[in-house]
């Protein structure tokens, strides 16, 4: 006669049969035993009857561990996303993990030599929100590779060193970086009760927070590096174990180290993305860009879709949400999301586009920073038993965002709530040198940090302020800046002639070098609304270093199609590592009705050949970027479009400002405007800080009209000046202007 059942399984079999359990939870028990039936029927569906199996097999064995460590992962398994650090208060819920944790605890008691048992156990332990019960899986990780090192498994071994690696890490990380309070007892805490200035977050690091020397956690660091290396040695096939070696190299900058690891991985595993993500990053941050975006194409070329975007998702370096200065364009998150497929491509591809340091060298310096920090993000803080990738935590977005922090330290203590210094709560300090402080809360045993819990909205205002910072890039090479001035002019309803005029520092690109003749690369680019090349010309110069003091004068004319226009102007000596550049917007303008172009300045304008003007390259004049030696006649030329005629003639009113920008300039200044034949328009007028001049012209009707004058300044000082063109039209009453500047040197 059977007798009574055992005491476990009345409390935890209610409510079994409402759940189903798909797919093997563990690695196959033994063919034939009860455990592998009791197995193959949870898979199919049956929970309720692979209890009652496991629970006769128990009745018959009460030492049976393979039933034990099945029983135990059935109940853990139906326990899965309900577990928390929190009160549970489903008691269905409590008797599942009950019955999970004595059932794998007695799998070990009866089995001790197994290593799945024992890792079965711990894994279930990590799982806990409690840390102490996390901290016990430490010691059973332990036991786990002692049995599989008597077994002589080469997959268990791996699998158990690098679950010892990993228990080891948790423990090094609240402990590496150990900085201490000057007073021993003070903390920091953000609190609304106490009188922490966020605003003088970096001051108070900087003078009441003192890290140990030498920094601490070493001996965590090496045994856990140890642990990492055995487990790839015995399983290289595994891309786990190999990113957590890759975590342990680069929290060192051990970069060398992780590109032969990555490149000897990719040798013997071609299809192994993660080994040319490792190989990217590594030559990215040893100063070799051009074979770091090699390595990173190639691990786009092997990874999936879904992987891909996610890697490189833009809206990691937006802001998290609209501010009032930035309500209506597309610079968050939010109003990212609401833009179709297509147009997120642009507005992505344009960003990179203008933030590329240099067209003229083929990587982008900055994306390259903004892939190695995500890659590197995945390596060091992903969290495979939490579901936790490394760029999506707390650390992996700030990381991203900023690059790595310029001060980084541990201090005892929670920041967000208060706590004693021997309650094992940690505070990570992450500091940069513009200003910003971050504080995470880092619970101990879990190898996770959040963003302090009370500083949530401080940190969403920072986010919002700077979204993004590629300040840690070194400045491989100096970039100087090229003034250029730009002139549009109305061709047809979709189209513009665009004037560029750009002065090439030539005499700072070669100075200094040891060469009779240095080459300089010279270059000119445009780019439609989405990024694509819309026309180039490339030359080189050659330069004699002891002869050139003065910038070169270039001019380029495009034509431009509709929308957003972007022009990039470059100089480039190789030798000397010393660049310049300028980058130009060009936003659309009107193709039709009342309106008028840019100012074009220059010198002394004529009409070519003597002919009236019927567009604005019938005028003679050298366009210049609106600098002027004193006593020099600045040049004005513009057009203005579809006037209104009466008896066929068009008249208007032109009103000529200008204002100095210094006020503090002592003294009047007086101008005058002549005409391109020498009258003088309008009547001489005198001011000390802004004067206009207006008269009255006439013109034959005409879709364009050409104007061309020169305004005289001679009495003017030196410094800066605000020009305003406004056009009248006397017939119909419509107004339109244009505002430029010019300096007097």
């Amino acid at each position: 006669m059977r007798g009574p059942r055992l005491s476990w399984r009345a409390f935890l079999l209610g409510g079994i049969a409402q759940l189903g359990l798909t797919g093997s939870i563990a690695a196959q028990p033994a063919a034939g035993s009860v455990a592998r039936v009791a197995d193959s029927i949870a898979t199919a569906g049956d929970t309720a009857r692979a209890y009652m199996v496991l629970d006769d097999a128990l009745h018959e064995n009460k030492k049976d561990a393979a039933a034990w460590h099945q029983f135990g992962l059935l109940n853990w398994n139906m326990a899965k996303g309900k577990r928390q650090a929190n009160y549970i208060n489903d008691q269905r819920t409590i008797r599942w993990l009950r019955g999970a944790d004595t059932a794998l605890h007695l799998a070990t008691q009866f089995a001790p030599d197994s290593a799945r048992y024992w890792l079965s156990l711990s894994k279930f332990n990590l799982t806990s929100g409690v840390a102490s019960v996390r901290f016990a899986a430490s010691g059973q990780v332990g036991h786990a590779l002692e049995a599989a090192v008597k077994i002589g498994d080469p997959l268990v071994i791996a699998l158990s060193s690098d679950e010892v690696g990993m228990a080891t890490w948790r423990r090094y990380e609240p402990v590496s970086n150990r900085a201490l309070m000057s007073d021993g007892q003070q903390k920091i805490q953000l609190s609304m009760f106490n009188s922490f200035s966020r605003a003088k977050a970096r001051d108070f690091i900087d003078s009441f927070i003192h890290k140990i020397q030498p920094p601490t956690g070493d001996k965590d660091y090496v045994e856990a590096m140890e642990y990492f290396r055995t487990a790839v040695q015995s399983d290289p096939t595994s891309q786990r174990y190999s990113r957590h070696l890759y975590m342990a190299l680069g929290e060192r900058a051990r970069w060398n180290e992780m590109l032969d690891l990555a490149q000897r991985r990719s040798r013997s595993y071609p299809m192994d993305y993660q080994a040319q993500l490792a190989r990217g990053l590594a030559l990215h941050r040893l100063g070799n860009d051009k074979i770091a975006q090699v390595a990173f194409d190639s691990a786009f070329a092997l990874m999936d879709d879904a992987d891909q975007a996610r890697l490189t998702r833009f809206t990691r370096i937006l802001r998290p949400t609209a501010t009032k200065a930035t309500k209506g364009t597309v610079g968050d998150t939010l109003s990212f999301a609401k833009l179709p497929p297509a147009q997120q491509r642009g507005l992505e591809q344009m960003y990179w586009f203008m933030s590329d340091p240099l067209t003229l060298t083929s990587e982008n310096e900055f994306r390259l920073e903004f892939l190695s920090r995500v890659v590197w993000s995945d390596f060091r803080w992903t969290d495979e038993d939490l579901n936790l990738r490394g760029a999506d935590t707390d650390r992996g977005d700030i990381f991203v965002r900023y690059g790595p922090p310029d001060l980084e330290l541990t201090v005892p203590g929670s920041a967000s709530f208060q706590a004693s210094n021997t309650d094992g709560s940690v505070t990570l300090v992450w500091g940069y040198n513009s200003g910003m402080v971050f504080f995470f809360d880092m619970p101990p045993g879990f190898g996770t940090a959040r963003f302090a819990f009370i500083d949530k909205d401080n940190v969403d205002q920072m986010k919002s302020a700077v979204p993004v910072s590629f300040a840690n890039i070194p400045s491989t090479r100096m970039i100087d800046t090229i003034p250029v001035r730009v002139a549009r002019f109305r061709v047809g309803p979709d189209s513009t002639d665009a004037l560029f005029t750009a002065r090439i520092p030539l005499d700072s690109l070669v100075r200094g070098l040891d060469v009779t003749s240095a080459p300089v690369d010279i270059d000119f680019r445009i780019y439609d609304q989405f990024v694509r090349l819309k026309g180039v010309e490339s030359d080189q110069q050659s330069v004699r270093p002891d002869s050139t003091t003065l910038p070169l004068a270039r001019q380029w004319r495009r034509r431009l199609g509709p929308g957003i226009n972007v022009a990039r102007v470059e100089a480039l000596q190789v030798d000397s590592k010393r660049a310049a550049r300028a980058m130009v917007r060009i936003n659309p303008e009107p193709g039709i009705g009342f309106g008028m172009s840019d100012v074009l300045l220059g010198d002394k304008p004529a009409p070519r050949e003597g002919a009236a003007p019927k567009r604005w390259s019938d005028v003679t004049i050298e366009p210049g970027l609106g600098m002027y030696r004193k006593g020099a006649s600045i040049g004005l030329v513009w057009e203005m479009y579809e006037l209104a005629a009466r008896d066929g003639s068009s008249r208007y009113r032109v009103s000529i400002a200008v204002e100095r920008m210094d006020r503090t300039t002592i003294g009047n200044f007086a101008a005058r405007v002549i005409d391109g034949v020498g009258r003088t328009m309008g009547r001489e007028q005198t001011s000390r800080d802004k004067l206009t001049i207006a008269f009255d012209r006439s013109a034959a009707s005409a879709p364009t009209i050409v104007e061309f004058l020169s305004l005289d300044l001679s009495d003017a000082s030196i410094g800066g000046y605000r020009l305003r063109v406004e056009i009248t039209d006397a017939v119909s009453g419509k107004k339109t202007s244009r505002e430029t500047v010019f300096s007097i040197r």
